[in-house]
């Protein structure tokens, strides 16, 4: 029996077994910080991953509330069955766009582990087991979100009463530290999109896993909530080097023994300089948020200012020159050739919470990115010594009594034509050269349980990589792509 097959046969049981534990036990909640606290999901969550406020109040104060247990530890277990509009890609005579479309099977594993330390630190943590190649290539493990978080409570006007909070922190993923729904890290509509199996964007933004990616680098931050009302963060982020490089243990990628402010001793085993982050890369955060009632409001501003290495000068090879998308691992030598991404970012967020009957959040995001790629471009591997890319999301998610939600989301990525840069290539490219995409996400929900979700989630794309029909030159069009999944997420 093949393993792909045995993951299909994990997945029915996996349905089967929700499917009675949602007849046969009553509702609780299990997960980690659950435990902790003594409250069910329900408290920190209106629908996992998203926060309520004492959710971010809970994890602004380092995830110190409640008792440290003596296990902390929860699973969480994600299994689907994917369907494509066209699997036929029409680049490549009998092809697929989804080989392992239409077959259910296991999306991921994790294990999260944390909590509570001492009353000043604390961390969330996770691991994740996942097959790789979309279904159908060997299984793999990896660290996923992960950080560590020290606090200190104080009372800004005086009396005794502490209403505000200072952090130092270090984690692995740019805007996982976030508390709102809007920045990369945590939009909607998360797992389902980050797996799609058609043809997708061809450009996405450096702060939405554009070049990195998250659990690839390492970030050491400060930030200060004044009065629940004002956040205001500081962070760099560099390759992970020496005992930090437990925050990827796994990912294979950018594992950087040496300096970290020096190329001198980093191994990138995936074989790509451009996915290694040059010396220190500023992000900065700046929000603010009001609650009232059943209401929480929240603007803000991100942004950063990175530089990652390109490949001709710089690189030591393995077996192969790596180039752009090799595989060979080899090690950076000298000289600091860089590519240069700057992002802001305007995010909002409304959200209603009475808990019963009607639970709602809207929330949207815009990201403008400013590409300096002369390193590139003086090589002939792009067609601009720079370009611009901007990528608008709105969505909304409503419940009721917590049990059935439906969500809608729209995104909008505009861009500068880029001939090379956004190639024709094979099935899935742009023959137009542009990264211009429109596509709505609808998701409905059925969550039996505080801590389990059914879903159907449908993308729907009216334009993908510069254009509707024929987007590619080679036949395939955006309507092709669009994807529905049925799924169950189940955390214990």
């Amino acid at each position: 029996m093949t393993l792909n097959r045995v993951a299909r046969w994990l997945a029915f049981g996996l349905a089967t077994g929700a499917a009675w534990f949602v007849l046969s036990a009553p509702a609780q909640a299990v997960p980690v910080f659950a435990r902790q606290t003594g409250h069910g999901c329900q408290a920190c969550h209106t629908s996992p991953p998203e926060l309520t406020a004492y959710g971010r109040e809970f994890k602004l104060n380092g995830y110190t509330f409640g008792e440290a247990q003596p296990f902390p530890v929860a699973i969480g277990v994600m299994a689907s069955i994917e369907y494509v509009g066209d699997n036929t890609d029409h680049s490549t005579p009998g092809a697929k766009v989804c080989p392992d479309c239409n077959e259910a099977h296991i999306d991921q594993g994790s294990i999260y582990f944390g909590g509570k330390i001492t009353e000043n630190i604390g961390m969330f943590g996770q691991w994740t087991f996942a097959q790789t190649g979309g279904g159908s290539g060997p299984w793999a493990s990896a660290e996923d979100n992960t950080e560590v978080r020290w606090v200190h409570r104080f009372s800004s006007m005086g009396n005794g009463e502490n209403d505000s909070v200072v952090g130092l922190m270090v984690n692995n993923n740019i805007t996982m530290q976030d508390v709102w729904n809007a920045v990369p890290a945590w939009q909607f509509p998360g797992w389902f999109a980050n797996s799609q199996s058609g043809f997708g964007p061809v450009a996405s933004t450096f702060l939405d896993d554009g070049v990195v990616g998250g659990q690839r680098l390492i970030g050491f931050g400060a930030y200060v909530w004044w009065k629940k009302t004002i956040y205001a963060e500081l962070s760099e982020y560099q390759k992970p080097w020496g005992s930090f490089s437990w925050f990827v243990n796994g990912s294979g990628n950018n594992q950087c023994p040496g300096n970290p402010s020096t190329p001198s001793g980093c191994t990138a085993f995936a074989g790509n300089p451009s996915d290694v982050l040059d010396h220190w890369n500023p992000y900065y955060r700046l929000a603010y948020s009001h609650d009232w009632d059943y209401n929480s409001i929240e603007a803000g501003i991100f942004g950063i200012s990175a530089k990652t290495y390109w490949d001709a000068a710089y690189w030591t090879p393995g077996a192969a020159e790596p180039g752009f998308g090799g595989n060979a691992p080899g090690v950076f030598t000298s000289g600091n050739s860089t590519s240069k991404y700057n992002d802001f970012a305007i995010d909002w967020q409304y959200q209603y919470n009475r808990n019963e009957p009607w639970v709602f959040t809207a929330a949207g995001s815009w990201i403008h990115e400013n590409a300096s790629l002369s390193p590139w471009f003086q090589n002939g591997l792009v067609s601009n010594s720079s370009d611009t890319l901007k990528e608008f999301k709105i969505r909304g998610t409503l419940y009721y009594h917590r049990m059935y939600g439906a969500s809608l989301s729209f995104t909008n990525l505009t861009g500068t034509t880029d001939a090379l840069r956004y190639a024709q290539g094979s099935g899935g490219g742009s023959a137009s050269g542009s990264p211009a995409s429109n596509y709505w996400d609808i998701e409905l929900d059925y969550v039996p349980l505080q801590n389990m979700k059914f879903l159907l989630h449908y993308t729907d794309y009216t334009k993908l990589n510069g254009g509707a029909g024929n987007f590619d030159g080679f036949g395939n069009n955006s309507t092709g792509q669009n994807t529905l999944v049925a799924g169950i997420w189940w955390d214990f």
